[in-house]
């Protein structure tokens, strides 16, 4: 029988959008399936939980400009990884007269419906490719 490919617990928490210590405290009771070796806890993500319900406040409308703490706040990350992504391009937003960013609920929506469709497709293989994509069969990158 293969062994399955295990994660570790921050991939973990990534993927269900919980935090590592509710992951800890469910593979000590029993409510997930963990491996804990030498310290680190190891996760297999066919036996992941699935992502909890957004707040009621979130499942609503958003207001038309969000601060980086509410854009946050719904992606389950740190501010600075929403100005992260703002610096890369990945989010547009407008700079308030005091220099602070707001953005748009389009595009925070967007980019979230985006984030889960991924978190859905199949992993890439080890060239970054999707693993569906048997055009290239040569196994180089293109």
């Amino acid at each position: 029988m293969p062994v399955p490919a295990m994660v570790p617990l921050g991939e973990a928490a990534r993927l269900t959008g919980r935090t590592p210590e509710d992951l800890k405290e469910m593979a000590e009771t029993g409510e997930v399936f963990a491996v804990h070796v030498s310290g680190h806890y190891y996760f297999d993500p066919a036996r992941l939980p699935e992502h909890p319900p957004l707040p009621e406040e979130l499942s609503g409308e958003l207001p038309e400009l969000m601060t980086a703490q509410e854009v946050a706040h719904l992606f389950r990350v740190h501010p600075k990884t929403v100005t992260s992504w703002a610096r890369q391009g990945r989010l547009t937003y407008l700079r308030t007269l005091g220099g602070h960013r707001r953005y748009s609920a389009d595009d925070v929506r967007a980019l979230l419906d985006q984030q889960t469709a991924d978190d859905e497709a199949p992993p890439p293989d080890h060239h970054g490719q999707p693993a569906e994509n048997s055009d290239n069969e040569e196994g180089t990158p293109q």
